[in-house]
C-alpha cells in the first residue's frame, strides 16, 4: 500500500517473494469517501513485471450491504484490465476506534463482508475475508460469508485460529529487499 512507499519489485522477487497482496483503495474512516490507493497502480505493474503473483485488498469500512457492493464494484472496476492470482480480499479491521464501521454488530459486520464477496464473485473474481484472530472469533461470523478464502493475521510463532484459513499472515515486522522498513509477510497454504 501507500505505508510501504516506493518498491523496487526485481529485487522483492530476487528475496524470495512468489505473491503479494496489493491495497488497490479503502473507504475512509470518518468521510466513508471511496479512495484509490495511490501505489496500487504502480505497484500492481511492478510486481506483475517482476513475475511475482498478486491478489489485491480493500479496506472496508462499509456500514451498510450497499455500501460493501459499492466497494467491491470499485474494486471491480480498478483491476479490470489485471489478471490477479490471488483473490479480492475485503479487509475488516478496526480504526483506532474511531472509524465509521467501529460499532457495527457481529450480524451486520458478517452481512457487508457476505455482499462484498458475492459482488466480487459474481464479477468473476475469487473473494477472500482478511482480518486477526480476535477479529474473526468476535466480529464475525465466517460460516455465514461465502467466501473461500480466509486470510488469518496473527502475529506468532503458530497459528492458533480454531478455523479453517488459506492465508496466514504471521508477523508484522519483516524485511524484504526492495521495500524500506518493515513489511507484512504471509504464507499461501492454498495454491492459486
Amino acid at each position: 500500500s501507500k505505508w510501504n512507499k516506493e518498491i523496487d519489485w526485481n529485487k522483492v522477487k530476487a528475496d524470495g517473494v512468489e505473491f503479494a497482496i496489493i491495497r488497490c483503495g479503502y473507504r475512509g474512516s470518518t468521510t466513508g469517501y471511496l479512495v484509490e490507493d495511490p501505489y496500487f497502480r504502480k505497484n500492481i505493474e511492478g510486481a506483475r513485471q517482476a513475475g511475482v503473483k498478486v491478489g489485491v485488498y480493500f479496506f472496508t469500512q462499509a456500514v451498510t450491504e450497499v455500501e460493501a457492493v459499492e466497494e467491491a464494484s470499485m474494486v471491480t472496476m480498478l483491476c479490470q484490465e489485471y489478471a490477479l492470482d490471488y483473490p479480492v480480499f475485503i479487509d475488516t479491521e478496526g480504526a483506532g476506534g474511531k472509524g465509521r464501521a467501529e460499532s457495527l454488530s457481529k450480524e451486520d459486520r458478517t452481512k457487508v463482508c457476505a455482499a462484498f464477496c458475492r459482488t466480487i464473485e459474481n464479477s468473476g473474481k475469487k473473494s477472500g475475508v482478511y482480518a486477526s484472530k480476535n477479529w474473526f472469533e468476535k466480529n464475525l461470523s465466517t460460516e455465514d460469508i461465502a467466501a473461500e478464502n480466509i486470510w488469518l493475521a496473527q502475529y506468532s510463532s503458530k497459528a492458533t485460529y480454531a478455523g479453517d484459513y488459506q492465508m496466514w499472515q504471521y508477523t508484522s515486522s519483516g524485511t524484504v529487499d526492495g521495500i524500506e522498513g518493515r513489511v507484512d509477510l504471509n504464507l499461501s497454504y492454498k495454491k492459486y
